[in-house]
């Protein structure tokens, strides 16, 4: 398969070509239905990639349906509606006959238009994506992963097949995130404390509308992340904005909100990524004991910490039940996954026992038996130390980098932690001149305005930068470009 010699794709990760060719091979009729697909470790040898490119390319594909796997036999072209293929091959006929050389220019304009930056339309796919939120594909250990997920599917043809009749979660899984909060975190919980969700907005979601019923003013972050604001917003509840200062949110501005929750990222705070030093935690904390409020404790990437040891959680100081804890997997794993987790103290779940139960689970129970067997056998640590160990050279790697190209020019912002920088640049630019200079020279950063209630002035622009997802050996190339436009 000639999979390489499509000058149209060369600027595609090598997964994404892969995975592309197979599918246009399926919808032109190339592979058949039940065509058998070379394993993993043959297509990997043949055309001398990784086994992680393969599998991810193979993986997308069984996503998308274009491929069935078979339990010890591999993976099998899926049997499609046959007439939608061929409907789609004569248009695609059809179009290719009547096309005179302007209309192609037109089309590839088009084609262009769509892999465009939200932005600004007409812009091609940027060569540098630093975009927050997605992870590294490379360092994922899929045979593992396989490997658990074929042991639950086992699990599941003998045993499951039913609704989850336990709402808040499979207890295999709650037990290992129990385990995994009190060594890695410093929170003593119980498995009947903690709700698996698909994702942090759908728990929140569900605790909206069991202890949010009475729409209760929320205590934000300002700036914090827009998609939480949306959910409180939408399900009626009153949002102040709370500032913050080197430390957090501050707690006297809390106090004169009237708010009965507050929302908080002590770990790592989102956007702007200062760490809530002890003192400020505990004045938090005395803030709900004081007012009887209640904190949620957003900890979506404390395990990336590079200087100094990890924090502990805000939830480990919690002595009144006055804490609902929040953690993801998608910052560690796959964020295709969607599994999250909730920690909700019991008076909490007492209080409100019906209103939860009315729920049902949303996360398949064949991947909560995986991620449990995933957890059970040691992966979950070992991939943790593995992507902490990865990531910290991509940090100081980026760091060195902007600093070497930018030097004075610009200030860090936010370096301690997490999966993302801030980067503010000494200029008269405005932060979208910025961006769309850097767009001009293939590199997509990212604007933080979304994130605060409206705008603010400030003395200089600033962009983020996520570089969960950007290769190791491309963070000095894209830096180089960014100097080219911010120079």
């Amino acid at each position: 398969m000639a999979i390489w010699d499509q000058e149209d794709h060369k600027d595609l990760p090598l997964y994404q070509r892969l995975y592309g060719y197979i599918r246009r091979e399926i919808e032109q009729g190339k592979l058949k239905a039940g065509d058998k697909l070379p394993s993993v470790r043959q297509m990997a040898k043949e055309y001398e990639i990784s086994r992680n490119t393969v599998e991810t390319a193979y993986l997308q594909l069984l996503e998308e349906g274009y491929l069935i796997s078979k339990q010890k036999s591999g993976y099998y072209v899926e049997h499609l509606q046959p007439d939608w293929f061929e409907r789609k091959g004569s248009e695609r006929g059809k179009a290719e006959q009547s096309e005179e050389p302007q209309e192609k220019q037109q089309d590839k304009q088009q084609d262009k238009q769509q892999a465009c930056s939200p932005d600004k339309q007409g812009i091609e796919r940027p060569t540098y994506d630093f975009i927050y939120g997605e992870t590294d594909r490379d360092a994922f250990p899929y045979q593992e992963w396989r490997s658990c997920v074929q042991e639950a599917i086992r699990w599941e043809e003998t045993e499951g097949g039913t609704y989850d009749n336990n709402v808040f979660g499979e207890l295999e899984l709650r037990e290992q995130f129990a385990d995994y909060l009190y060594r890695a975190r410093g929170i003593t919980c119980q498995p009947d404390e903690i709700i698996i969700g698909s994702g942090t907005q759908q728990l929140l979601m569900v605790l909206c509308q069991t202890i949010g019923k009475d729409k209760p003013v929320l205590g934000m972050e300002e700036p914090g992340y827009d998609r939480i604001r949306y959910v409180f917003q939408n399900h009626g509840c009153q949002v102040v904005p709370i500032t913050l200062d080197t430390e957090g949110m501050r707690v006297n501005e809390l106090m004169k909100s009237n708010a009965q929750l507050a929302y908080v990222t002590p770990s790592h705070q989102y956007p702007y990524g200062m760490v809530m030093p002890i003192q400020r935690r505990m004045q938090i904390i005395e803030w709900a004991k004081q007012t009887g409020g209640m904190i949620i404790e957003d900890d979506y990437d404390s395990e990336y910490r590079y200087v100094g040891k990890p924090i502990p959680a805000l939830k480990g100081l919690d002595e009144e039940g006055a804490i609902i804890y929040m953690g993801t997997c998608s910052k560690l794993l796959l964020p295709s996954l969607r599994i999250s987790y909730m920690v909700v103290p019991h008076q909490v779940i007492r209080e409100n026992k019906q209103a939860f139960r009315q729920y049902l689970q949303t996360v398949p129970r064949f991947l909560q038996i995986a991620l449990a067997l995933f957890m059970k056998k040691g992966e979950w640590d070992r991939h943790i130390r593995r992507m902490r160990t990865r990531t910290k050279k991509k940090h100081q790697l980026l760091i060195q980098a902007l600093q070497n190209e930018l030097g004075e020019k610009i200030e860090i912002i936010g370096s301690e932690a997490g999966l993302h920088l801030l980067v503010q640049v000494k200029t008269k630019d405005t932060e979208n001149e910025l961006i769309q200079k850097a767009l001009a020279h293939g590199v997509k950063v990212y604007s933080i305005q979304s994130y605060r209630t409206k705008p603010t002035e400030s003395s200089y622009p600033v962009c983020l930068l996520g570089f969960g997802a950007m290769p190791l050996d491309r963070i000095e190339e894209a830096c180089g470009a960014l100097g080219r436009a911010w120079g």
